[in-house]
């Protein structure tokens, strides 16, 4: 290996990293690196190429890395997804192939050849390569790849209708699938694909492969149908869904005769609908979808990837908007979970546009009138996207609503039966139950002062009303120190309702009794807020006390709800405010400061390429030199 490569290609990663993508991009495209023998060196300019998004020159080095290092399972991996994503499965499998045949012994190069002959379509010799591994393992995959094939091979005698042949009234274009895969993305390196036995049993297989345009091209053809784990490995959702189904013994009452059947889906359509009006109240986007068999879905695609635990909040929030249904409509919520452990994988949903493999209808997007949109792919090219901001206001605002919590799937509460001879007008007269009112965290004097005195308590507040979040310790330490307070369980049970996936023990039913929680408690409870803020309260040592921020509380709290300094509620909440304006004021000063060195470095590129703006993913940003001399940027949207 020559000296040069290794510093040019540091050179590139330094430009990328600086923002000056097209540098990086010029150096990377005049790199010499074909007589370079060094498989390292070509995967980190494949990775530096995937990055600048030069996926012709990246393929080029993983080639390069395989030439050099031909038992190198990174750069074949690596190259093999790259295949699969450009519908190119016959190279992948040329690549696991060779890997196999060097390597007998491991079985997971045997399986990884048998997925990509199953991708390609090559269903003789992947069914000989996967059988041939499942003689000598126990691996399960290689059971559900065998299973898969069975049902593939049964349906490979439709290969010339219109379900898989490009004259398919819904053959995708390469956009379309990029956007499907886009919207619809869980769970990486994972998906689930329906299967239906004999018996006429349907259920699903979880495939240890990504979600790529490719499975959702097969999945749109009708050749497979996919499910997808809402949750990412970062607990992370790119989407919210609702599954409004009939309930199981609706089903078995209904399924043989077909006016009732109608007539049970219509209210399963109806409820839909309910749903879909509510939410468009709060400029909520919903996609109605027919999902083939026993319900409606509704879906909520997002801007950005929230936790799902927000997102389910969210959800839950909504669905109870539409509570009480009929006792035959069940709905759940997509995400189920707030989070999934590592090792798991979460609960799935069916994918729209597929064929459901119990009744062989696809699953199509629907009006509220129940007419099936002939264009569905380009339907979702327009689709609208909800901001992230927006699903953080709304759960905060519905909760400040005491909107009724969704239960979830298993018991929604039966519609309470009409008294006799009833009337619709007097229905609608009937008088609305009160709604109680939420507690006024702003005007407990006991909370705002343990605000204003205990710096961890504040920041513990602030990240609920920020996140939506806590953590189990800093819980017990809110619990065990607010919940002495006077209105400690109204306090507390206020701010949890405020998280998304708050446990629901953590509420409280009565004051607490007993000791609160010592300061050195806390911090070994919370280590990473009370090393970051002031806590080192000092407190009166006659008192023979020992120290706790429920002091603070106590001797804020006086005849007639004054202190002994004469606090009132309105005046500790002042001083709250000050010191939260002080706060953002040393902020907005940290961030003046920032920026002026920001600017100038910006400035500095501008002048030493000579041009008056650079193209971002935002828009162009903009040099503009003031009347005074004074050189500022603009961002054209």
């Amino acid at each position: 290996m020559e000296k040069k490569d290794v510093p040019e290609l540091e050179t590139a990663w330094r430009a990328f990293r600086s923002g000056e993508k097209d540098a990086a991009a010029s150096i990377a495209h005049h790199r010499d690196t074909r007589r370079v023998c060094n498989a390292e060196l070509h995967l980190a300019w494949a990775d530096l190429l995937e990055e600048l998004g030069m996926i012709p020159e990246a393929v080029e080095e993983l080639n390069l890395a395989v030439r050099d290092d031909p038992d190198g399972e990174a750069a074949v991996h690596r190259l093999s997804e790259i295949y699969l994503d450009q519908n190119r499965p016959d190279k992948a499998a040329q690549l696991w192939e060779r890997l196999a045949q060097r390597h007998p012994e491991n079985p997971e190069y045997r399986l990884k050849f048998g997925r990509a002959l199953l991708e390609a379509r090559e269903y003789p010799r992947a069914r000989e390569v996967l059988e041939q591994a499942h003689k000598e393992t126990a691996d399960p995959r290689i059971s559900a790849h065998l299973r898969e094939l069975h049902f593939l091979e049964d349906e490979k005698g439709s290969e010339n209708t219109p379900e898989s042949t490009d004259a398919h009234p819904m053959a995708p274009t390469q956009n379309q699938l990029v956007v499907f895969t886009s919207l619809f993305s869980g769970r990486e390196g994972v998906h689930a694909r329906q299967w239906l036995s004999p018996s006429g049993e349907a259920g699903y297989t979880p495939v240890q492969e990504p979600f790529t345009p490719k499975v959702a091209e097969n999945h749109i053809l009708g050749n497979i149908t996919v499910g997808i784990y809402p949750v990412r490995l970062d607990n992370t959702v790119n989407f919210i869904a609702f599954d409004l189904d009939l309930a199981k013994f609706a089903v078995r009452a209904a399924i043989t005769k077909k006016r009732a059947w109608d007539d049970a889906m219509n209210r399963v359509h109806q409820a839909a609908c309910r749903l879909i009006e509510a939410a468009s109240e709060y400029d909520l986007p919903l996609t109605l979808e027919d999902s083939g068999f026993k319900g409606r879905h509704a879906w909520m695609f997002l801007e950005e990837p929230v936790p799902a635990g927000v997102a389910k909040k969210l959800g839950d929030l909504l669905a109870g908007l539409i509570l009480p249904l009929p006792a035959e409509v069940q709905v759940e919520v997509f995400p189920k979970q707030g989070s999934v452990p590592r090792e798991s994988l979460g609960n799935l949903i069916k994918l729209p546009l597929g064929i459901h493999r119990r009744t062989g209808k696809r699953g199509m997007f629907v009006t509220p009138e129940n007419i099936v949109i002939q264009d569905p792919l380009g339907f979702l090219e327009a689709a609208q996207r909800v901001p992230r901001r927006t699903v953080y206001s709304l759960v905060q605002k519905l909760q400040s609503r005491k909107v009724i919590s969704f239960p979830g799937k298993g018991k929604p509460e039966p519609a309470k039966p009409a008294k006799p001879f009833e009337t619709e007008s007097e229905k609608e007269s009937a008088p609305l139950p009160p709604v109680p009112e939420a507690f006024d965290l702003d005007r407990d004097l006991e909370f705002q002062t343990l605000m204003l005195k205990c710096p961890v308590i504040k920041a513990l507040v602030e990240k609920i009303h920020q996140t939506y979040r806590i953590e189990k310790d800093e819980a017990m330490v809110l619990i065990h120190t607010v919940g002495h307070l006077d209105h400690g369980p109204e306090i507390i049970n206020e701010l949890f309702e405020r998280c998304a996936h708050a446990d629901p023990t953590y509420f409280l039913k009565s004051r607490l009794k007993g000791n609160p929680m010592s300061c050195p408690k806390i911090r070994l409870r919370v280590p990473s807020v009370t090393s970051r803020v002031a806590c080192n309260c000092t407190f009166d040592p006659d008192a023979h006390l020992y120290p706790t921020p429920v002091i603070h509380a106590r001797a804020a709290v006086g005849a007639a709800g004054a202190g002994p300094m004469g606090l009132t509620v309105d005046s500790v909440q002042f001083q709250n405010l000050v010191q939260d304006y002080l706060k953002l004021r040393k902020q907005l000063r940290e961030l003046t400061v920032l920026m002026g060195k920001y600017e100038n470095r910006i400035k500095s590129v501008f002048d030493d390429a000579g041009v008056e703006f650079i193209k971002t993913p935002l828009g162009n940003l903009k040099k503009v030199v003031t009347d005074d001399g004074a050189v500022a940027f603009s961002l054209e949207l």
